[in-house]
């Protein structure tokens, strides 16, 4: 592969974590060295695609200062009070009937481990009930704090 300052090339963008075209901004003996995303417009050191074998000859001068190329994203970590809390919410809300449901809004004053039906936020139920008009309530995706009764 011989590659000249320009050219487009195919290579892993270290910012999207995925193979996507690029634009040749240094190259050394017709090998890429840095690359421009041609998605997200940020520079990078040339990585070779994933989803292909690698394009620079053996024993060519591949750059290994910084951060190696990352693989497959992540999966996000989860704590245990996530768990913990997503387990609760499963229990409480999947399979209840949609009657079991009171729509939120603002003036309804709600009860402890009450069912609540949020526009936004979805399907809930009420965790801790504050005196100072304000409710937590559990969501699929954490808890939010609500006012009540006003």
């Amino acid at each position: 592969m011989t590659a000249n300052a320009g050219n487009e090339v195919d290579a892993w963008c270290t910012k999207c974590r995925m193979d996507l075209n690029h634009r040749v901004v240094a190259a050394v003996g017709g090998t890429p060295k840095r690359v421009e995303c041609l998605t997200c417009k940020t520079q990078h050191n040339y990585r070779a695609p994933k989803g292909a074998k690698d394009p620079i000859p053996k024993g060519a001068d591949v750059p290994t200062k910084g951060k190696k190329a990352a693989g497959a994203p992540k999966a996000p970590k989860v704590s245990k009070a996530s768990a913990a809390r997503s387990l609760e919410w499963d229990k409480r809300v999947l399979g209840q009937l949609e009657s079991s449901f009171t729509a939120y809004t603002p003036r309804t004053t709600f009860k402890l481990d009450e069912l609540v039906r949020h526009s936004k936020f979805g399907d809930g139920f009420v965790s801790e009930v504050n005196p100072d008009g304000k409710i937590a309530v559990i969501f699929r995706d954490g808890s939010k704090t609500l006012v009540h009764g006003r």
